[in-house]
């Protein structure tokens, strides 16, 4: 399994408060079976503003625990993006980090309310760029519960989604549990994540279960494996032939 969002990056946003919290995530990763984990921290939302510089610093230093420890997994670094006005300057500027930072995928966590027909705008000037946006946790959103079909308009437009492990287990509350199920069976789930704070349980085995249970094993593995090498192919063809792999720490490969 590949979990594409977590926030178990040390002292950056609201997940992980130091370097033991981190790695026990990890193990637990390591013991459901997740092969990859993606490292989110918030970006842009008002609160965390984490720079690609700090991420970038954080991951290296996470991945080199990693590796002293022996553990098999492989850590990438990500951002989750909250959608605003200067988004697409932002990523001309060169200040968002993209899923494994030379992906052409996107994370991004949309506000409680926002204006579908500017979103939408917003996705093909992403797309115009050759960035595939990712909503993160779309069965939370607000507007997205009220209203499932939104997911439709987003995908048609160059979007994919995301869907938070736990939200499946009721983790959030039922109407995202609702929403989550909807988003499964309308074959709309581009990928899983685990989202883990401190305080959450990590739920990945238990979504894969549930996926089995609600769809089929070929949508399962489309989800949590299949689509998510999409990712990983295009990070690591992209570190090899930029030779970035000669600067990035052994457990992001």
């Amino acid at each position: 399994m590949i979990d594409t969002h977590s926030h178990i990056l040390p002292e950056l946003d609201d997940g992980c408060k130091n370097i033991e919290q981190s790695m026990a995530f990890i193990v637990q990763a390591i013991e459901q079976g997740v092969k990859v984990i993606f490292a989110t921290p918030h970006c842009c939302d008002g609160v965390y503003d984490c720079t690609k510089k700090k991420i970038l610093t954080a991951w290296r230093s996470l991945c080199e625990a990693v590796d002293r420890e022996g553990l098999d997994i492989q850590i990438l670094p990500g951002a989750e993006i909250r959608v605003n006005h200067d988004l697409v300057t932002r990523y001309d500027a060169g200040d968002l980090l993209t899923l494994g930072d030379t992906s052409r995928f996107l994370l991004l966590e949309l506000p409680p309310m926002f204006i579908m027909n500017a979103f939408l705008r917003m996705i093909r000037q992403l797309t115009e760029r050759g960035i595939t946006p990712i909503i993160a946790h779309a069965e939370r959103n607000p507007m997205i519960i009220a209203r499932p079909e939104l997911a439709a308009d987003l995908i048609s437009t160059g979007a994919e989604i995301q869907i938070t492990a736990g939200s499946l287990k009721g983790d959030f509350g039922r109407a995202p549990r609702k929403t989550a199920k909807i988003l499964v069976q309308n074959n709309q789930v581009f990928c899983l994540g685990s989202d883990i704070h401190p305080g959450r349980k990590y739920r990945m085995k238990a979504a894969g279960k549930f996926l089995n249970k609600a769809g089929s094993r070929i949508q399962t593995e489309k989800i949590v494996q299949k689509n998510p090498e999409k990712i990983l192919k295009e990070c690591v063809d992209q570190f090899i032939n930029s030779r970035l792999i000669l600067e990035y720490p052994a457990s992001a490969f």
